[in-house]
């Protein structure tokens, strides 16, 4: 007997309902800039600039809403190569990534390349190691691929309990730089007669808002909306250009900011404010949450990082990304595996796109900054400073400069340096707008898919998985749409802590590598790997990356907290060898689902575990 395999249908108006966004977009930036012109005030311009891609997203999610499994926890297997692409590369490079990389450049130099760096080896490791043939799986979840593969409850409950440290870390970063964001543009509770910390009001809004975008379409929402607001955060790209025109005569900043650099050495030299070029530890160079001063070179290759340290961050940045459980799947949205691979060429370009951009973004704004504010009289600072010290992105002193040393008198806010480029460059108050909504865009993006991912594992794995096989369609929607609302809660009251997102987001990827990684490689690649060795690795992996993540004194081997994954990832390996070894081999079943996983063509084990599950119900 021959079986029929469809392939979903694409939407055909994809492509012309995102350019009539894009369009309305850049018209209501272009009128918000001739409306300052005539006066309009600058509060004004902030609200609409924020608040109307925020209500669209929520109305994206509102039409986008289903009632379908498929839909919700896969977008209905229908999402076309390119819409994954900006889907996962708004996910990867998120708001805490994004904004820590940019002050990462701004205060440590060119060692931070390693950051975008490593999220971009990630992407290609996925590429190479897993997207066949976990698309060939079709598991709405990691927890469901390990269960297709090992047949094995254990593992399920195992890797869906072990995903949500990696995951609640990842959105608590988010939205606690979202809160922060947010609480540049509005004004204080208070002035708006409400009886709320800043941090509650702000924290709160940005949660509402990402639940409200995807709890009534999961994954087919967060799918449409990360797309929507993977345009918002190409709105850097307007003030960057600019920028670049105005200094270099050039509209291409990711290919003329070498020249930056050069100017930026040049200013180091004749203002003689850094001081510190010896590489240190890699938690200590990175920017924290405190204002700090600029005393690093910007064009010195190790003068903040050292080789090992450098080459340890991208690895496990690479590992991270490669194998989080909230990126993987996203890989079975595509509607064949043949969409999946081209699906890789496009994130491909678009990611290494974002990695030229945000060294540019961050050496514009650096040059300028070191220009006009280091070393300068207070009588001759630009009026924009002054905005920014009101704003709160920069200190400055109450008296004159000193000559030698002035950056130590000039502090600047690391969440806020992706904000200055537009008011450095003079630019009308809407462009500043502009890099708040895509920062802010970044964020929700980068969120809405890590709560859907957990959403989607409470649901399909521990309750229809574990605990209730027999639920209904309508029940396990619901189950995962109150599981949003829980974790949206829940994150909302450790937001408003002390969060730093850079190192939040760097911890979630060393948890997510540690626990999965070499679990997933040897799924794939190695038969003999039990569902012993399996649940081996994740508990060893998981435990020794929290147990070095969280370890006070002396590094092990001189590998920074923040590089756990160097030490979980081996053991991680180490320990499922060695299970899988002493155990006993895996099962027929799981074997022959190694085989299948080898062949990137024909019915998914997903689907074919739903073909042959509705054989066996009895009828009725």
């Amino acid at each position: 007997m021959t079986l029929n395999y469809s392939t979903p249908a694409v939407n055909p108006k994809l492509g012309s309902s995102f350019a009539i966004f894009a369009s309305a977009y850049t018209c209501l930036a272009l009128m918000l800039v001739v409306l300052e012109q005539l006066g309009l005030s600058t509060l004004t311009i902030d609200h609409a600039i924020i608040v109307a891609p925020a209500l669209f997203y929520i109305a994206i999610g509102f039409m986008t809403r289903t009632i379908a499994i498929d839909d919700f926890f896969v977008a209905g297997e229908r999402v076309p190569p390119l819409y994954n692409a900006l889907a996962l590369n708004a996910m990867v490079f998120g708001g805490s990534l994004l904004a820590g990389s940019i002050a990462a450049f701004f205060f440590i130099g060119i060692d931070a390349i390693a950051i975008p760096v490593g999220l971009f080896a990630g992407l290609v490791l996925m590429a190479v190691l897993f997207v066949p043939h976990l698309r060939k799986a079709g598991a709405y979840t990691v927890p469901g691929f390990l269960h297709l593969r090992f047949g094995r409850k254990t593992i399920r409950l195992a890797a869906s309990v072990l995903m949500i440290a990696p995951c609640l870390i990842a959105i608590v970063a988010e939205i606690a730089l979202g809160g922060k964001l947010v609480g540049y543009l509005l004004p204080s509770p208070q002035a708006l007669g409400i009886d709320l910390s800043p941090a509650s009001l702000f924290t709160l809004l940005v949660v509402a808002s990402v639940v409200l975008a995807v709890v009534l379409g999961g994954m087919r929402a967060a799918t449409w909306t990360q797309c929507a607001q993977f345009v918002v955060v190409l709105g850097l790209l307007a003030p960057l250009i600019i920028v670049s025109v105005i200094r270099t005569n050039l509209p291409l900043p990711q290919l003329t900011y070498g020249g930056q650099l050069e100017d930026i050495k040049e200013r180091e030299a004749s203002k003689g404010f850094i001081t510190t070029t010896r590489p240190k530890a890699l938690s200590d160079v990175l920017p924290g949450q405190t204002a700090q001063p600029v005393t690093r070179p910007a064009e010195r290759m190790f003068s903040a990082l050292s080789p090992v340290d450098f080459v340890l961050l991208i690895f496990c940045l690479a590992v991270g990304v490669a194998a989080h459980p909230s990126f993987l799947p996203r890989l079975s949205t595509t509607p064949t595996i043949l969409a999946s691979r081209r699906m890789f060429g496009w994130v491909t370009m678009v990611g290494a796109f974002v990695v030229l951009t945000i060294p540019a973004y961050a050496f514009f704004t650096k040059a300028m900054a070191v220009e006009a504010l280091i070393g300068v009289p207070v009588s001759d600072l630009p009026t924009w400073a002054r905005a920014l010290q009101q704003l709160g992105f920069i200190s400055l002193p109450g008296n004159q400069f000193e000559q030698l040393g002035g950056s130590q008198r000039v502090t600047f806010q690391p969440d806020s340096l992706a904000l200055i480029l537009p008011m450095a460059g003079q630019l009308p108050r809407v462009f500043f707008g502009l890099a708040a909504a895509a920062l802010l865009a970044a964020v929700s993006a980068c969120a809405a898919g890590h709560l859907v991912a957990l959403a989607n594992t409470v649901s399909d794995d521990i309750y229809h998985g574990i605990l209730k096989r027999s639920a209904s369609p309508a029940r396990r929607l619901l189950v995962a749409r109150l599981s949003m609302i829980v974790f949206g809660l829940f994150i909302f009251f450790l937001a408003k802590g002390h969060v730093d997102p850079l190192r939040w987001a760097m911890v979630s990827l060393s948890l997510a590598a540690g626990t999965f990684f070499a679990v997933l490689v040897l799924s794939v690649w190695w038969r003999r790997l039990s569902a012993q060795g399996a649940l081996a690795g994740m508990l060893a992996g998981f435990g020794v990356t929290a147990l070095y993540l969280s370890a006070s004194g002396a590094p092990l081997f001189g590998i920074d907290p923040l590089n756990a994954a160097v030490i979980g990832v081996p053991v991680s390996f180490i320990s499922a060898v060695i299970a899988s070894l002493l155990l006993g081999a895996s099962d027929a079943q799981a074997q022959e689902a190694a085989e299948d996983l080898r062949v990137p063509a024909g019915e998914t084990l997903q689907s074919r575990m739903v073909r042959l599950s509705s054989r066996t119900k009895p009828s009725l």
